[in-house]
């Protein structure tokens, strides 16, 4: 087999160099089929110039709606990061926030049916197969509450004055508090194993099993920090190339008159 065989054999055999080629064609079809119409009018310095010129101008557009919706191009989402799992009610917990409030009088109770519950169900029952303390979700019971503490301040009322300044502040605060959650856990009873063709019984609490609470810890990630640099860069990049574009039409404009001057005398 000669080279061209290996290598059409290996883009056939692996799938992400095929996808891989496939976007840098459609990429360079895309871009070089407008720079070649560009550049049969205005020559191929300044076709070159309008084409980057308007690749980053639509890249700054589309940039900035990433940044502002979260979507495309994101960084990390936030989420919850486990810190602790203590075996003890949360009594013997080094977690300083846990270790003051072992009660976790001063918290803020999360029900079951809130959508923030189950974001923190999730974070803990990860955390607890991970860790190999249970090898399923049929050997415990999360309890019907969680409990959470510190994090951005909520607003005071349901006013609208309350509800934009809490909302403005918020977005442009540098700082995050530390927000903390707490999710507590017990044991199930061993109800051996399902019949075939059965769904499995619902999980109940075993009062002979520790109670066990999971800290977790809030992680605001950086979802919009990547679009933000990826508009900033656009709009450098877009910003020289149409400032170069403008001087060289002044220049032109210039010369033309220059011409005309001669042409007259």
């Amino acid at each position: 087999m000669d080279i061209l065989d290996l290598t059409v054999a290996a883009i056939s055999w692996e799938p992400q160099i095929r996808g891989a080629l496939a976007v840098l064609i459609g990429f360079v079809v895309l871009c070089g089929s407008i720079y070649l119409l560009i550049a049969t009018n205005s020559g191929a310095r300044t076709g070159l110039l309008i084409s980057i010129a308007g690749l980053f101008g639509w890249f700054s557009i589309m940039g900035v709606v990433w940044w502002l919706y979260g979507i495309g191009w994101i960084g990390d989402a936030p989420s919850w990061q486990t810190v602790e799992i203590n075996f003890d009610g949360g009594r013997t917990a080094v977690t300083e926030v846990v270790a003051d409030d072992p009660d976790l009088e001063s918290w803020e109770v999360i029900p079951r049916d809130n959508p923030a519950f189950g974001e923190l169900q999730a974070a803990a029952t990860t955390a607890l197969i991970a860790q190999g303390i249970f090898e399923s979700t049929a050997d415990f019971v999360i309890g019907e509450e969680a409990f959470e503490t510190g994090g951005k301040p909520d607003r005071e009322s349901d006013s609208m004055v309350d509800r934009v300044t809490n909302r403005i502040g918020n977005t442009l605060r540098v700082t995050h508090p530390p927000h903390y959650a707490v999710v507590p856990v017990q044991g199930a009873i061993d109800q051996g194993e399902t019949p075939p063709g059965e769904a499995p019984p619902t999980p109940e609490v075993d009062p002979q099993q520790p109670e066990i609470v999971v800290v977790l810890e809030r992680n605001i990630g950086n979802l919009r920090v990547r679009p933000a640099v990826f508009t900033i860069v656009s709009m450098i990049v877009f910003g020289v190339t149409a400032n170069v574009l403008h001087r060289r039409d002044k220049r032109e404009a210039e010369n033309r008159e220059r011409n005309d001057e001669l042409v007259e005398v």
